[in-house]
């Protein structure tokens, strides 16, 4: 393999990840707990967010959201909700993120004002939840 050409590499991923993509999807998100449903309805506009996951700490409460999958070339497009606040802040930010899913190299990517995409952060389980956007097309 490691006289293949870059480009068939990158074509042989992308077939070998969607191809197992059902099978390493196991991840699902759990049920939207009322408490950020009704955050949810009051901070992010419209209709069609899925839950992915929440994170209450004393430092910390924030929740992420999708909507809006669409297949493209290298994976699926979404709008990203964050909803978050900080320890001694009243107010919740609020931001909707154009990012995607890039299947093949199993990653967040966030759309930049320029339309350039970068890598968006990563944490644990990053991975899994890219599997189970890209099995949403």
């Amino acid at each position: 393999m490691a006289s293949c050409s870059p480009a068939f590499k990158l074509a042989l991923a992308s077939v070998l990840s969607l191809s197992s993509l059902p099978a390493l999807a196991e991840w699902r998100p759990l049920q939207e707990p009322g408490v950020w449903q009704s955050r949810r309805s009051r901070l992010l506009p419209g209709d069609g967010w899925i839950f992915v996951e929440a994170v209450e700490t004393p430092a910390l409460k924030a929740a992420e959201y999708i909507r809006s999958p669409q297949a493209v070339d290298v994976g699926v497009e979404v709008e990203a909700g964050l909803l978050i606040q900080r320890a001694g802040q009243d107010q919740w930010t609020h931001r909707i993120l154009p990012m995607r899913a890039n299947c093949a190299e199993g990653q967040l990517e966030q759309r930049q004002s320029d339309g350039a995409w970068s890598v968006y952060p990563g944490r644990d389980g990053t991975v899994v939840k890219v599997r189970w956007i890209c099995a949403l097309r």
